[in-house]
């Protein structure tokens, strides 16, 4: 009866070493389990963090293009504009040279005919 009562007594021992064993592996799982999805919230919450911080990057890069596009535009306008000026100007300038010039040719002209006209008066005059 003895035996038996040890034997009672050392399955009953054996079933609460379980038991608690069982309850403290319960309670780590919990445990792990909590602290995996504060691991999991952690990583989210940087990850969004990132994720923002990248947007608000590619919006300053794309304001800087636009800022870039739009400048180089203006200065694109302003050296087609003192192009067509210089162009306008070199017309222009041509345009008198060539007025001048002509001006001149037929001041020459005339000056030539007024000349032949006098010599063939003067020979009028001389044969008459």
């Amino acid at each position: 009866m003895l035996k038996r009562h040890l034997l009672l007594a050392s399955v009953l021992a054996g079933t609460f070493a379980i038991t608690a064993c069982s309850q403290q592996t319960e309670e780590n799982t919990e445990a792990a389990v909590e602290s995996a999805g504060d691991d999991v919230a952690a990583n989210t919450e940087a990850a969004a963090v990132e994720t923002e911080a990248a947007a608000a990057e590619a919006e300053v890069a794309a304001q800087n293009a636009g800022a870039e596009v739009a400048e180089s535009a203006e200065t694109a306008g302003a050296a087609a504009t003192d192009a067509l000026e210089n162009t306008g100007d070199a017309i222009a300038d041509g345009t008198n040279k060539a007025v001048v010039n002509t001006a001149e040719a037929v001041a020459d002209g005339a000056n030539a005919v007024a000349d032949g006209a006098n010599d063939v008066a003067v020979d009028a005059e001389q044969q008459y």
